[in-house]
């Protein structure tokens, strides 16, 4: 019978924080995992912890410096946003045309299709108080936007003091079309031009779009032979000889990113320590995918060079990101964000192998951290909640609270109670505890080792 073994090594105080780089403000709950079972590491990631090679740790949140929590994604919810279709074409685009994006270019093109040209619509408007001083009437935000307006159009008429006084917009000053419509007559024209009767596609765009919905696996299936550039992606266990064979490039590849990005100077000792030592015990069986459960590198591979790597943790019943970095030489294809719709993708292509499987997790989610919200922004994501171990759907109003305070019980219901709350000492007594190369139950191994105190 398969056995996960570990060192506890109980609370630390006052430790560095790896987030907010405070020196004496993390407090961390940690063990050493000698060998982990798939099953206990998913009940782990289940209770906040988290591991970084053979260490595994759980911040406490209630009082340490930035509260961590848990975060992961249902794959078979996840809807594409407009910024994550952006970034596939991009990299469909580059790989056609071998051409590196003008990232600046893109973003003027989404600027001018947001011009604010409906005036009623305040919440679409661009409003800066700041730039207009002294003026009484800010204070009616209809006014402040008639300011901006003006100061769009470039015009040197002064602000109307009421909505009722500004010229008819259909009169004076119509209303620009936007890029969608005026596509949609041109093709109205074309077909009207050949005797033909065109009828708009947008009539009911909320069927529309459910229907039309294209996949990430739509998205990437968009290749063709004449593409300039390959990409590939292997997933390599750890422990196989293929992956030994990438090995000093993948650490390459980790030294440059770490210097680059982080300014940071990382041996090998400390990469093999950190991203390919682990204790998970390597598992496969009828209930697991066809490479078993374990850890993985997920290898980016253009044409026959590597550029980014992602180290995931396959369990019963997710996917988890440990660890990902890349080519700094390629940032300008957002690989970040490009790399966690891959690996969304991975387990949606999982699950349809082991239903159960299909979560993704992302490590730990720290509001106030710049760098962690971009994990909020997948759709259908979900926080643990630091007391009730239970999942909460990461919405506006978990962020508002979040907004208020760092930390909070994100279940809101007061009756719900951890379920697995640890409440009676003898709980404990039929653990196995190894000792001296020998193992025996805590209730013996207290006996033995402390009964001179009674």
């Amino acid at each position: 019978m398969p056995f996960s073994i570990i060192q506890y090594y109980g609370k630390s105080d006052k430790g560095r924080c790896g987030y907010c780089r405070s020196t004496s403000s993390a407090i961390t709950h940690s063990f050493h995992s000698f060998t982990l079972i798939p099953q206990d590491y998913q009940e782990l990631l289940d209770r906040g912890w988290r591991r970084s090679g053979h260490y595994i740790y759980k911040p406490k949140n209630i009082t340490t410096c930035c509260p961590c929590y848990t975060i992961k994604c249902n794959s078979q919810e996840f809807k594409l946003s407009k910024s994550h279709k952006k970034i596939l074409k991009r990299m469909n685009k580059f790989l056609r045309d071998g051409v590196r994006p003008n990232i600046e270019q893109e973003k003027e093109k989404d600027e001018s299709f947001q011009e604010i040209v409906d005036i009623p619509q305040i919440k679409k408007a661009e409003i800066n108080i700041n730039e207009i001083k002294g003026d009484k009437q800010l204070e009616n935000p209809i006014n402040t936007l008639m300011i901006k307006e003006n100061q769009i159009q470039n015009t040197p008429q002064k602000a109307s003091t009421s909505f009722q006084q500004q010229p008819n917009c259909n009169e004076t000053n119509p209303r620009r079309k936007k890029a969608k419509q005026l596509r949609l007559e041109r093709k109205k024209a074309k077909y009207e031009a050949k005797g033909q009767s065109y009828e708009p596609v947008g009539l009911n765009l909320a069927q529309q779009k459910t229907s039309s919905e294209k996949t990430i696996r739509e998205f990437i299936g968009e290749v063709e032979e004449s593409n300039c550039h390959k990409l590939k992606l292997k997933v390599v266990d750890v422990n196989s000889e293929e992956f030994k064979k990438s090995l000093n490039q993948s650490y390459n590849l980790y030294e440059k990113y770490q210097s680059v990005i982080h300014n940071e100077l990382e041996t090998k000792d400390d990469f093999l320590e950190f991203l390919v030592n682990s204790p998970l015990k390597k598992t496969a069986n009828q209930s697991s995918p066809p490479d078993g459960f374990g850890s993985f590198h997920q290898q980016y591979w253009l044409d026959e060079k590597l550029i980014a790597v992602g180290v995931l943790d396959i369990l019963p019943f997710c996917v988890s990101s440990v660890y990902f970095f890349y080519d700094p030489d390629y940032s300008f294809l957002s690989l970040g964000t490009y790399s966690s719709l891959r690996e969304l993708e991975f387990t949606q292509r999982l699950s349809e192998i082991i239903p159960s499987l299909k979560y993704y997790y992302m490590g730990f989610y720290i509001h106030n951290c710049p760098k962690m919200k971009y994990k909020g922004n997948l759709s259908s994501s979900y926080l643990l909640c630091p007391e009730t171990f239970t999942w909460v759907n990461l919405n506006d109003d978990v962020r508002n609270l979040l907004d208020i305070a760092k930390y909070q019980r994100l279940n809101r219901n007061p009756e719900v109670v951890d379920a697995n709350e640890f409440k009676e000492s003898n709980d404990l007594d039929g653990v196995l505890v190894l000792s001296e190369n020998r193992y025996c139950t805590y209730k013996t191994y207290i006996q033995v080792n402390y009964s001179f105190r009674e």
